[in-house]
Order: structure tokens, then C-alpha cells, then sequence
């Protein structure tokens, strides 16, 4: 054998020999770039509306195909944006972890009120506004609002009574349910049966909290608990109430100033004028 024939022997087993070396670290490359799992965590883990099971689903990902993506072109951005489309999620973060798993962690939604408007399906709302589905498999004790909600008058609006009875021991124990009127006017059913409260706004809600326990202490011992249909607080520093038989003419009683010396009557209706902190006295 020719020395040409030796050199081109040696280069033959050298490119084959690189060739089973690019080949073997080109596949370990690839194995490397691979994902390999997903793990999910729930910054509530008793979370009644959420559980692993569904953020995976909401993710779009089937596990079983995970080891056949490829880290370096998975798409974070759009695995994110998916989850938090999600009316069961209220924040997701995701990532990739050192050993090639998709790492999730969310928040699941936090309900604060449910709502019910007519010919509509219920739902739930977040702190934010933000809609959930009201499904069969869970229930949570919220406040209920009842109404018609559109973009001028939205179910949000009414999120700053509900924080608000949420946070004020004697304001929830008073609501039973929250409504608004076609015109925006805010309607508490209390729990004291036999009338309904004008709330007006969400203004002045301590204020006017204040003034509906002045009425119920002050007013409706004395007139009667079955005495008014409506009880309106929308107005500042006084309270309307309307008597329930339109037809009977008021009584002839004194004027409440000579009793308490903080309201007064007139013919159509019953004007209670306090401020809070007489109120709360």
C-alpha cells in the first residue's frame, strides 16, 4: 500500500470516528434541550375553585408530549397569556427550571360576591371585577348581588359596600342581599325583614351605615318595624323613610325632637337627621 492509500485510510477512520462523536453529542444535546415535566403549584392549595388538574388543562399542554419540546423554543409568553385568560386564575407565573421542567405557580381567583341577573347564568366576581364561572361542583359563601349590570352600571361598582361589609362586623350581620335598580340605585335586603334600604352609592358608606343603625334604634321602636317600606340613606346626613299604606295618613304623634332630639316628621315621609358619630353613640 502506497503512502497516498495510508493517508486517505487514516482520514477515512477519522471522519467516521468524528462523525460517531457529533452524532452521540448531538443526541445528548438534543436530550438536554428537551423539557422533561411539568410542575404545578397552587398559592392556595385548598383552593375550592382550582386544583392542579384544571391549571394543567388551562395551560393547553398535554404532559405526555412535554419530552418532545424542545426548551430553547418553548413559549413561555403565550403558556402565561393562556392562563391568565383563565376566568378560574386570577395571576400565573411560568418558567423553566434547571432540570428542564415547565414550573407554573398560580393564584387562584378570589371570589367576594356572587352575581345573579336575569335570563343570565350566575357568576362570581373577584376584588378586580373579573368574572368566574358559577359551576355545580363548588359553592362559596359571598354576599349575592341581584340586578342588571352593564358598562355604565357594572357589578364592580358595588365592590367597595362589599369590602366594606366584608371588613365591618355589624354592617354584614345587617345585609342579607345586595341589588341594583335599572337606574343604578343600590338596594340592601337586610336582614331585618319587612322592608328594603335605598343605599343610593357606593359613597359615604360608613356614614351611611351609621345613619340605618340611628333608624333601627331610635326610629323603628318607636314607629314600628313594619311601619316603612323603604328605607333611603343615599341622601348625606339624613335618612327618608317611606310608611307602607300610602292611604293612611301619618299619626298624630310629637315630633321625635321632643323625644331624642335628632329627628323630625313630616307628612310624606320620615326624615331622620344624624351624623355618625351620633350614631355610633
Amino acid at each position: 500500500m502506497d503512502r497516498k492509500s495510508v493517508i486517505m485510510c487514516v482520514l477515512a477512520i477519522l471522519v467516521a470516528a468524528y462523525m460517531g462523536f457529533a452524532m452521540t453529542l448531538s443526541t445528548r444535546m438534543a436530550a438536554a434541550d428537551t423539557l422533561t415535566g411539568m410542575e404545578v403549584t397552587l398559592s392556595d392549595p385548598m383552593s375550592r375553585f382550582v386544583s392542579v388538574r384544571d391549571v394543567v388543562i388551562e395551560s393547553g399542554i398535554d404532559p405526555d408530549t412535554l419530552s418532545r419540546c424542545r426548551r430553547s423554543t418553548f413559549d413561555l409568553r403565550s403558556l402565561e397569556e393562556r392562563l391568565l385568560a383563565s376566568d378560574k386564575l386570577q395571576d400565573a407565573n411560568a418558567y423553566l427550571l434547571s432540570d428542564g421542567k415547565v414550573r407554573i405557580d398560580v393564584t387562584p381567583m378570589i371570589p367576594v360576591a356572587r352575581v345573579f341577573e336575569p335570563g343570565k347564568a350566575s357568576y362570581y366576581i373577584n376584588a378586580a371585577g373579573k368574572r368566574i364561572s358559577a359551576e355545580l361542583r363548588y359553592h362559596i359563601d359571598v354576599p349575592v348581588l341581584v340586578g342588571r349590570f352593564d358598562s355604565v352600571h357594572p357589578a364592580q361598582r358595588l365592590l367597595p359596600l362589599l369590602d366594606y361589609i366584608a371588613n365591618h362586623r355589624k354592617a354584614g350581620a345587617m345585609v342579607a342581599t345586595v341589588t341594583q335598580e335599572a337606574d343604578g340605585n343600590i338596594i340592601i335586603v337586610p336582614t331585618i325583614v319587612g322592608h328594603v334600604v335605598n343605599f343610593g352609592d357606593t359613597s359615604r358608606v360608613n356614614e351611611k351605615f351609621a345613619l340605618l343603625r340611628a333608624f333601627y334604634r331610635h326610629v323603628a321602636p318607636v314607629k314600628g318595624w313594619d311601619a316603612y317600606d323603604t328605607i333611603a340613606v343615599k341622601w348625606r346626613g339624613q335618612i327618608v323613610a317611606s310608611r307602607r299604606d300610602k292611604s293612611v295618613p301619618p299619626p298624630p304623634l310629637p315630633i321625635e325632637v321632643e323625644q331624642t332630639g335628632a329627628f323630625d316628621i313630616n307628612d310624606n315621609a320620615t326624615v331622620a337627621k344624624s351624623t355618625p358619630e351620633e350614631a355610633d353613640a
